[in-house]
């Protein structure tokens, strides 16, 4: 089969990051420096504007040709919005762009190019110099600075590009070898399947069609956002004495505390609301009252949701959609991650609909005192409010459909829990309790009727529920338990969280097994996946199977690859596994690419292959456990959305365990009651899952 690889450098007054794929490439002043191409093996040509092309690339263009690229979601933009109508190129179907960096996601491996090549083992010159060319040539010359921001706003003036012949020869160098780059990892990864590869088309239409979002409120809300935090500096400086004039000065800060009788190491979130925490009321009588409200007026200042307001409103387009915003196979079960506004992290605690129109009423206003005044701290609130900024234009309705407690159902059937999976058909069919009170009634064998919602006791099961079914411990419980400041977390000892743990255990034996008589745990879905995973490293080739029958994953290492077969029929691949010599037993350790929570808990593991983004880490059932069971719930919603799109719906927004479709306001209830019927759809892969959803028509996006 023939390929074209290719591979555009381009230049512009905005910054893509800032402004979003869609903004930058209908920007007037975008424009290519060079086009990279070349089929199969030859050696990559070079097109410069103005220039001839090779006639070849038409053709094979017109003829539904395969087209590859490094990020091709990139590269389909600027062929189609820039070299069509300013070049005179043949459009370019998406169906016929295969985008290599998805391919290397959905192998695990790293999305940046040239992580992507060093982990492959691909032979190739870094070629720092030339990057940093290229880097300098995307943006203009001159004007440069606030100069730039008064051309972006007028378009008047000169722009003046890195031109010069010897750069444009260099940056086309550094282009062809990208190309090189790009079909070398290409020739390592495994393509999609016919699925993924649907999955993966859907995706690209879903970041194309976007979100209509409510600017106007956004508006409303930067301003509010920038007074609130000058009033904030300005009470700060009061409160200090002067010492300290604003809440970003964290130094100041520290330093005027001591003096208050107060030391701390950190002044970030979390070290801010442990502190305002540390008596028996929310915020503490034992702080100096001055030290209380500087920390407060930190941390209503520092709201980082609000941030994405500003994203809103740089990167929305002339139709108020906002773009771009998923990423395909961006984590390593298959889930999506999220790109400008992150929409997989938007706060849940979100008021009433009627609510949330007086505030936003009163952020387009701009009056942010009467806000403070009736409903409370006003970035609080507009933090609070953040889903709501997601809508529909004038004549239309969101349907939105959000499957309950997903994963959590997720564990209890692949482990085969059943007391669990009564409970959540009981619950669904309001004859039972939900899962948080029967949680914490089973933990601590009392009547489920006397665990009360709201109550600390349902509380602890949640806390309970979400720490530890993925085999975490006391550090799970603590981070999960700061949601919930009145659990006061950071008052129980390690003993009494390890009780906590066991419990929740005991209750738990098709997951985490079943105690001993010496109170050795044997047994459980946590140690067979784990042992399954250990011995198919131990025996390649050869197929080993976990979790409950009739619904199991299946590992097999396959060359420099452990693969974990999900129940779905979607596969998760595990690079270049190695069993290490541990204390008790052999340790399971794979490369990829570290996340935060690696770095921070001491997961990587020395090994001479390690780079900054390609490391080895160690692992253990319960995080494969988590693995199996986010792959298999991430597949729900492929699924789904799949179902919607071949049944015509218009999706513009998913997290992991819901959809959003636009319609027509006169069809909004029928296509609800369709969607609610199709999202209680068990798949046939999922016998006896306690799968079930709600569905609901809504004007903006809320939980």
């Amino acid at each position: 089969m023939t390929i074209l690889h290719l591979d555009f450098e381009t230049r512009g007054v905005l910054d893509l990051k800032y402004v979003g794929l869609h903004n930058y490439a209908r920007d007037p002043d975008t424009d290519v420096w060079c086009m990279a191409y070349a089929f199969n093996d030859d050696e990559p040509w070079l097109w410069l504007p103005g220039e001839g092309i090779n006639p070849r690339v038409f053709d094979h263009v017109e003829a539904g040709g395969a087209v590859h690229a490094w990020n091709a979601g990139f590269e389909y933009e600027i062929w189609n919005e820039i070299c069509v109508p300013r070049y005179g190129f043949t459009k370019l179907s998406i169906e016929q762009v295969y985008c290599t960096q998805s391919m290397a996601n959905a192998m695990a491996f790293p999305g940046k190019m040239e992580d992507a090549a060093y982990a492959f083992g691909v032979d190739f010159q870094k070629d720092t110099e030339g990057r940093a060319l290229m880097m300098r040539m995307t943006r203009p010359r001159a004007p440069l600075g606030k100069k730039l921001d008064e051309y972006i706003a007028t378009r008047q003036g000169e722009l003046v590009w890195w031109n010069e012949p010897e750069k444009l020869a260099r940056l086309g160098e550094y282009c062809k070898s990208d190309v090189r780059v790009e079909r070398a990892v290409g020739q390592c990864v495994m393509p999609l399947s016919a699925k993924e590869r649907r999955v993966w088309l859907l995706d690209r239409k879903i970041n194309r069609r976007g979100v209509h979002v409510d600017l106007e409120s956004a508006r409303g809300a930067v301003k509010i956002a920038e007074e609130v935090k000058a009033a904030c500096n300005a009470k700060l400086a009061e409160v200090t004495g002067g010492q300290v004039q604003a809440v970003t000065a964290v130094a100041s800060l520290k330093d005027w505390m001591v003096t208050q009788g107060v030391s701390t190491d950190s002044l970030n979130k979390q070290a801010v609301i442990d502190m305002l925490s540390e008596d028996d009321e929310p915020i503490s009588d034992k702080l100096p009252d001055a030290v209380r409200q500087a920390l407060l007026l930190r941390q209503e200042s520092g709201k980082a949701s609000n941030a994405k307001f500003n994203v809103m409103l740089r990167a929305a387009g002339d139709d108020s959609r906002l773009r771009h915003m998923y990423y395909y196979h961006g984590a390593y079960s298959g889930r999506w991650a999220g790109r400008l506004v992150q929409t997989h992290n938007l706060p849940r605690d979100m008021p009433p609909p009627q609510t949330v129109e007086r505030i936003l009423a009163l952020v387009r206003k701009g009056d942010w005192r009467a806000i403070d005044m009736i409903y409370g701290p006003p970035l609080t609130m507009l933090s609070k409010c953040l889903r709501a900024f997601f809508t529909v234009p004038p004549g239309s309705k969101l349907v939105h459909g959000d499957w309950s407690n997903v994963e959590s159902r997720g564990d209890a059937w692949f482990a085969g829990e059943q007391w669990k999976l009564d409970a959540f058909r009981a619950a669904d069919a309001k004859t039972g309790p939900g899962l948080y009170e029967l949680a914490y009634a089973r933990m601590f064998n009392v009547p489920v009727e006397s665990v009360k919602d709201p109550s600390e006791e349902r509380q602890l099961g949640k806390v309970a529920e979400l720490a530890f079914a993925r085999g975490g411990g006391v550090g799970s419980f603590r981070t999960m338990g700061r949601a919930y400041p009145d659990m006061r977390v950071q008052d129980m000892d390690d003993e009494k969280i390890n009780g906590f743990k066991e419990a929740w255990r005991d209750v738990h034996p098709r997951i985490a097994g079943a105690r001993n008589d010496k109170g050795y745990r044997k047994g459980g879905t946590w140690n067979e996946i784990y042992d399954a995973a250990v011995a198919a490293c131990l025996h390649e080739g050869e197929e080993f199977k976990c979790g409950h029958p009739g619904r199991q994953a299946t590992y097999r290492k396959v060359g420099s690859f452990l693969w974990c077969l999900l129940p779905s029929g979607r596969a998760i691949c595990y690079p270049y596994p190695k069993l290490l010599e541990g204390q008790y037993r052999n340790e399971l350790t794979y490369m990829c690419v570290p996340s935060p929570e690696d770095r921070k808990k001491g997961k990587i593991v020395q090994d001479d292959m390690n780079s900054s983004n390609w490391v080895r880490v160690g692992t253990y059932g319960g995080a494969l456990f988590g693995q199996i069971v986010q792959g298999f719930c991430r597949d729900f919603l492929a699924d789904l959305l799949l179902w919607l799109d071949d049944n015509g719906a218009a999706i513009v927004m998913h997290t992991h365990d819901d959809a959003n479709v636009e319609v027509p306001a006169a069809l909004a209830e029928g296509a609800r009651g369709a969607m609610e019927d199709r999202m209680r759809v068990v798949p046939a892969w999922a016998v006896d899952f306690p799968l079930y959803a709600k569905c609901s028509v809504l004007d903006r996006y809320g939980k």
